[in-house]
């Protein structure tokens, strides 16, 4: 490894009371199987756009995965907005474990020394102020340190790339076929609701009349 530690690591813990929301996550997730269920398309493209958006979580394009997934989405012709929903299956709670998971089974496939997910979050910060000091130095405020980028990029971005398109394949087949009969039968059930309504009211202006 070509890095340095230059402070001290970032434990779990502190990791933990900066990300996690002091609501917790039961309303959000509420929310969200509320709002897939009423997505008006096909029960096989909503879960195709929901898979989407949980395989663009396992990749380590930070701050892209509501347009990496839309764009996905679009071309396997499943529903947008229900991609995007899925991207938050990459959350504060759930993406120290994805994180995790994919550089540790990267490094594996790699054959590269398994390092700790502490051991990755020092490793990533530094990077990032490598970028942001490398940008700099392009306008003439310090020196950049690229030889630090590419380390980063071959010892840890690339087995999060490898690592996590596999784990994201599995978990979004994983939620396809989970989801798709579940909005299927909910959208059966409420067509059945609607039928029976319909009926209902008709019965009644038959009445009236």
């Amino acid at each position: 490894m070509i890095f340095k530690r230059r402070d001290k690591r970032l434990t779990f813990g502190r990791l933990k009371e900066l990300l996690l929301p002091k609501k917790g996550w039961r309303r959000a997730l509420d929310y969200f199987i509320h709002r897939v269920k009423r997505i008006p398309d096909t029960p096989h493209k909503i879960a195709i756009g929901i898979a989407t958006g949980v395989f663009c979580s396992f990749t380590p394009f930070f701050g892209l995965h509501f347009f990496l997934a839309a764009f996905v989405a679009y071309i396997f012709k499943g529903n947008i907005v229900a991609a995007l929903f899925g991207t938050f299956f990459g959350n504060p709670v759930t993406w120290p474990f994805i994180a995790s998971f994919s550089v540790k089974l990267g490094q594996i496939i790699l054959g590269y020394p398994v390092t700790n997910f502490e051991t990755f979050l020092d490793h990533f910060v530094e990077a990032s102020d490598a970028t942001i000091q490398g940008v700099k130095s392009l306008f003439g405020y310090g020196e950049s340190d690229w030889a630090l980028l590419y380390g980063f990029f071959r010892e840890l971005f690339l087995p999060y790339f490898i690592g996590g398109f596999v784990l994201g394949l599995i978990a979004a087949l994983f939620t396809y076929f989970v989801f798709r009969p579940i909005i299927y039968a909910y959208k059966v059930t409420r067509k059945k609701k609607k039928y029976k309504k319909f009926n209902k009211n008709s019965k009644s202006l038959t009445r009236i009349f």
